[in-house]
């Protein structure tokens, strides 16, 4: 069975292929720059469920309740830990190829990303909230990442693709396409994510300088906190210039 990764390297070539060109007389600039930032739209989670036993002062491994001898206490640790939005900066270089058919490569950070986990512990069926927890001394359990607190993950986007301006002249609606990854640091050991991207912008050109605005949504195929897909919609707009 074909995989997602598989398929774009035809996809492109089919674009490329079947997509009209417009007439070209030569006289447009074949390169574009765009500097750009805008926002990283992200709502990455995961829960889970830990339950450990709540040591012994004795060292006898489980506390016993008085009214029910053998009765072993556990405590439930219930947490969410969510990523979320995040400023973006970032470059991009285009090259027609073909008429109005051009291929991108660009690279983004999102510097900004909050990573934080609220949840509870239970004990005996009563829960109290989480955020007591990261003051108590003492060894703390394994897998309890929300003990560290509220963190800062930084987001590394790079990728190439395709895009085609729907008209010719001054103002120019754009479909956009292509592939790429996206590494996270600070969430722990660097992770990297494949990703899809499709979207939409304009470009609104004076001459050899303009503007142009892009919504594209970065779908990650398994996000490293989710492992889920997860859509991560970026909306920016940036200076262009053309030469």
């Amino acid at each position: 069975m074909l995989t997602p990764r598989a398929l774009v390297i035809p996809t492109l070539l089919t674009l490329t292929l079947a997509l009209p060109a417009a007439a070209d007389d030569g006289t447009d600039p074949r390169n574009q720059i765009v500097v750009f930032g805008g926002m990283s739209i992200l709502d990455a989670s995961r829960e889970r469920t830990t339950v450990f036993p709540l040591p012994f002062p004795g060292g006898r491994g489980a506390f016993d309740l008085p009214f029910r001898p053998g009765r072993r206490i556990d405590v439930e640790l219930r947490t969410r830990t969510a990523l979320g939005n995040s400023p973006l900066f970032g470059v991009r270089y285009s090259r027609y190829i073909k008429g109005r058919l051009a291929v991108e490569a660009d690279l983004e950070v999102g510097p900004g990303h909050d990573l934080e986990t609220t949840g509870e512990a239970c004990v005996a069926e009563r829960c109290f909230g989480a955020g007591i927890l990261p003051d108590l001394p003492g060894p703390r359990p394994p897998g309890l990442d929300f003990l560290r607190g509220g963190r800062r993950v930084t987001a590394w986007h790079y990728g190439a693709g395709l895009a085609y301006d729907i008209t010719g002249g001054d103002v120019r609606p754009v479909l956009v396409f292509g592939a790429g990854g996206v590494s996270w640091s600070g969430s722990g050991p660097a992770e990297t994510d494949f990703e899809l991207r499709f979207g939409a912008g304009l470009k609104i050109l004076f001459g050899k300088v303009g503007a142009r605005i892009d919504v594209i949504d970065h779908l990650v195929l398994d996000h490293f906190l989710s492992g889920k897909s997860e859509h991560d919609i970026q909306v920016t707009a940036g200076l262009l210039v053309a030469f």
